[in-house]
């Protein structure tokens, strides 16, 4: 569960809360999207491709895996086209509305996530 307005994540494990992330989301221009979703990518060391017809990412290049990488070490990417939950090499950001609609993690725990999901896991986003 992505609690948009608090900037957290909530990981249950068979209904039982087990970890809480702080987190990145959506600056207020380009929100991250309320809804149920589900894990439908998962890549380790990921390349990160200017997404198509986004003017923030107008002129950028795609991004090899290693520092400096916006993705981080981890992209697990969700059923709303062009957004995922990933690490960040811009820690500052966690815990603040500053991406253009991911979810952003501590690099550590982000690779943490992705050892405990798997393809089709559900993803709830909501408002609080």
């Amino acid at each position: 569960v992505i609690e948009r307005g608090s900037n957290r994540l909530l990981f249950y494990e068979n209904l039982k809360l087990e970890r809480t992330f702080h987190v990145a989301t959506g600056q207020s221009a380009y929100p991250t999207p309320i809804g149920d979703f589900e894990i439908v990518n998962m890549q380790r060391n990921p390349w990160w491709y200017p997404p198509e017809g986004s003017a923030w990412a107008e002129g950028e290049q795609p991004v090899p895996p290693g520092p400096g990488n916006p993705l981080g070490t981890r992209w697990m990417g969700i059923s709303s086209p062009y957004v995922g939950i990933h690490g960040t090499p811009d820690a500052a950001s966690v815990g603040y509305s500053a991406s253009h609609g991911c979810i952003r993690m501590l690099i550590p725990e982000a690779e943490w996530l992705f050892n405990h999901v798997d393809l089709g896991t559900p993803v709830f986003i909501v408002s609080a």
